[in-house]
């Protein structure tokens, strides 16, 4: 592995050992609660501003966040897969239309107001906000989705594994996954960021998420005040938060480079340097 990847795979690895081993480090944190923003007896991070050791906070709340941001991309993801493959395959364009555009009014609609109507609507609740921001996602990916298997649909091999009756076939779905696999994938980890985003957001306008949640954007959203006076309070939670929408990005677009393209870069760097 190059140490490109090496690097990439360093950031994601940081936020995945607090979320995969917090819980358990964070029992040696004590219980009681010490003065908010001030010092504390069991790391150099100091406190929040209810008095917990930043550090503990920190490997407690990524679990929450990691869990609600995959979830809602997952869910997203596979209702804008299927509206968006359904319209790449349509055989009609009155089909296509039907599909795509009320999609096309979705994507008008300003992602932070649908995220505010459903928090006002649902009280505040966190699963009402998740499903608002899937919501603000169904749109982007449907029509992502529909752009990249349109080319591969209605190309000249299963053109041809149509016209040899294979259009029901495995060999048929395979090729057609195969080559719409890697821009997918490459997709999902930018919709990751999205929801990383628009969760964020949702926290910084205090649309009913549970503020003493130790969730990492919450903890950012709640100790943003005291950034001068306790500044690790802020900063750790971010840092997670981006390590992991940037390492994930890095790797996954690291991963799923187009071989010839890689090639290619490769045979100019080399003549270059020739």
């Amino acid at each position: 592995m190059s140490m490109r990847r090496w690097l990439y795979s360093a950031l994601i690895a940081v936020p995945l050992v607090f979320v995969i081993a917090g819980p358990v480090l964070a029992r040696a944190a004590p219980a009681e609660r010490a003065t908010p923003f001030g010092p504390s007896e069991w790391s150099p991070l100091g406190t929040d501003r209810l008095g917990r050791d930043v550090l503990a906070a920190a490997l407690t709340g990524g679990q929450t966040f990691l869990l609600t941001g995959l979830l809602t991309v997952l869910g997203a993801y596979l209702v804008g897969f299927l509206i968006g493959m359904a319209a790449a395959a349509a055989p009609r364009v009155w089909l296509d239309d039907l599909l795509m555009r009320p999609i096309d009014v979705l994507l008008c609609i300003p992602s932070l107001l649908i995220i505010m109507v459903a928090a006002l609507r649902g009280r505040g609740s966190a699963v009402v906000i998740a499903c608002a921001i899937g919501l603000a996602l169904v749109a982007p990916i449907a029509r992502f989705v529909r752009a990249a298997a349109a080319g591969v649909v209605h190309g000249p091999v299963m053109d041809t594994l149509r016209m040899q009756g294979q259009s029901r076939s495995f060999r048929y779905g395979s090729y057609a996954a195969r080559e719409i696999s890697r821009p997918l994938a490459a997709d999902f980890g930018v919709r990751f960021t999205a929801a990383v985003y628009f969760l964020a957001s949702a926290n910084f306008l205090g649309l009913g998420f549970d503020t003493t949640s130790t969730d990492w954007a919450v903890s950012v959203a709640a100790n943003k005040d005291a950034l001068l006076i306790a500044p690790w309070s802020v900063v750790l939670p971010g840092a997670l938060i981006v390590l992991l929408v940037v390492g994930t990005n890095l790797l996954v677009d690291d991963l799923l480079a187009d071989p010839r393209a890689v090639a290619a870069k490769g045979l100019r760097r080399a003549g270059g340097h020739g």
